[in-house]
């Protein structure tokens, strides 16, 4: 199964933050902002038996205006990687849709942040996207494009996250606490 881990690619450039003038220097590649690329890039490997390489993923981005904000807006992206991949695609931030969605073959790619009050910010500080791409009950499993080793070594976090490297798991409870300040929070994509 692909996984893609955004840490390996400093040297892929990504204009984002197109709007505002550009990003803040030394985040301008890949590494810093490309967390959603990853994921949309997984996820279309995953679901199709096509492939899109992280190198036009960022072009679809930056030709699509999805890199008008800081890092990337999947609800631009996402439309434009379905249309192009013949995939269904569906925006949400119900928990029992994202749950019903994984059982039944599809992924997802949800915006987690550590921004909002009480956050453990276990995926990230500020916002960032991961991979879900399957459930058993309510455990998921997640593809993080910016794992690391020691990543979910906190004693705020260790309990809740179960790490079979490249694989995440937790229960879905964790990623709906962190997702809950991003709106939509769930971009699901399936088989038509």
């Amino acid at each position: 199964m692909l996984y893609i881990n955004q840490l390996d690619y400093p040297h892929v450039k990504y204009y984002h933050n197109a709007a505002n003038g550009g990003p803040e220097e030394g985040k301008d590649n890949v590494e810093t902002s490309g967390c959603g690329l990853c994921c949309a890039c997984m996820m279309v490997e995953h679901l199709t038996t096509e492939k899109l390489a992280l190198e036009e993923c960022v072009k679809l981005s930056e030709e699509n205006g999805a890199n008008l904000k800081v890092g990337t807006s999947m609800r631009v992206l996402g439309k434009v990687v379905a249309e192009k991949y013949n995939l269904d695609f569906v925006m949400t931030n119900d928990k029992a849709e994202v749950l019903n969605h994984l059982k039944n073959g599809g992924e997802l790619i949800a915006c987690v942040s550590g921004k909002h009050e009480g956050s453990l910010a276990v995926f990230t500080k500020n916002e960032h996207y991961i991979a879900l791409i399957s459930a058993q009950d309510e455990t998921v499993c997640i593809l993080d494009p910016s794992y690391k080793e020691g990543k979910f070594d906190r004693d705020t976090v260790r309990d809740l996250i179960t790490v079979k490297e490249p694989f995440v798991y937790c229960h879905m409870d964790v990623v709906m606490e962190e997702a809950k300040s991003c709106d939509p929070a769930f971009y699901l994509f399936k088989r038509k």
